[in-house]
């Protein structure tokens, strides 16, 4: 059945692709949806919280050819968050919403007020709220 189906020679209902599907632990949509539309899920997850009441909330992931994952930020002043390097070929685009963010490099500090900022995330970095006023950022993590 699933030859025919793939080579167009076999006719097929929706209790047939509905039993194809629960074979491949996929649902109706997975099987007939265009591969290169964007699939999304909103999350809203914290991941991080910092001593002075900072919190890391993962908002959304992108499940598309490769991965993208939305998170909403808020640093208090004096809190850092370390990141790990990620593996080669992911980056993070950085939109700062409030406040002045340090994002430590290898390379070194950079500071990004009320802007985007992108750079590729294989190597250790770290974001830092080193003012006296709350920080805001959105982070873009993809590959």
């Amino acid at each position: 059945m699933v030859g025919g189906i793939e080579n167009g020679k076999t006719s097929v209902s929706t209790a047939t692709l509905d039993r194809i599907g629960m074979a491949l632990d996929a649902t109706l949509a997975d099987l007939v949806a265009d591969p290169s539309a964007l699939r999304s899920a909103r999350i809203d997850r914290v991941g991080w919280q910092g001593a002075k009441g900072g919190e890391g909330v993962l908002r959304w992931s992108i499940a598309t050819r490769r991965e993208v994952e939305l998170w909403e930020w808020r640093l208090e002043p004096a809190e850092r968050y370390q990141a790990a390097a990620d593996p080669a070929g992911w980056h993070v685009m950085v939109f700062v919403v409030e406040g002045r963010l340090t994002i430590e490099l290898e390379a070194g500090p950079v500071e990004v007020t009320a802007a985007v900022h992108v750079f590729d995330s294989a190597q250790t970095h770290a974001f830092a709220n080193l003012g006296t006023d709350t920080v805001r950022f959105f982070r873009c993590t993809a590959w």
